[in-house]
């Protein structure tokens, strides 16, 4: 196996385990939530719950994007590669890969821009007054993931085909 692919696979259990914590908290967060809403002799406020819930949310979506991209799991249109050669079937994989991949890179790009502006700014949270670009930070991070993720079904897709011929 090679190096590259340990590290992916490394990776890969890496945003599994964030993806498994960050929904148990989330399901602690929401149903606490409910609770003490539903109860109100508790006395217990939660408000911090939606802040980081949102957070939490938007680090699930693109984590789980990131490992879909690794799977080749997103929602396509097959109509032009079921029909194709397998000549031309390298070449859509490529050319979705490379039309993926920049669009990841330009995420990535935007987000940390707005991350660093957060930085800069100095903003904070509006309830937990924590620094905003802590939370800003898991779109560039989870977008290096994705382009990574990638890449590696690029490679894996081309592999294959050539271990099989």
């Amino acid at each position: 196996m090679s190096g590259f692919k340990k590290m992916m696979n490394a990776l890969a259990g890496l945003e599994k385990l964030i993806l498994v914590l960050t929904t148990a908290v989330t399901l602690v967060l929401v149903f606490g939530n409910v609770i003490t809403r539903k109860v109100p002799a508790l006395g217990i406020r939660l408000a911090f719950t939606e802040e980081l819930v949102i957070a939490l949310f938007v680090l699930i979506s693109l984590l789980a994007s990131a490992l879909c991209c690794r799977d080749n799991s997103h929602i396509s249109l097959a109509l032009l590669s079921q029909h194709a050669g397998e000549g031309a079937k390298k070449t859509l994989k490529l050319v979705t890969t490379a039309v993926c991949a920049v669009y990841c890179a330009l995420l990535t790009q935007q987000g940390y821009i707005y991350m660093m502006a957060q930085l800069e700014g100095g903003v904070r949270t509006y309830v937990l007054h924590w620094p905003e670009w802590i939370f800003c930070s898991f779109v560039p991070i989870c977008g290096i993931c994705m382009i990574l993720h990638l890449i590696e079904a690029c490679l894996d897709f081309n592999c294959d085909e050539k271990e099989e011929a």
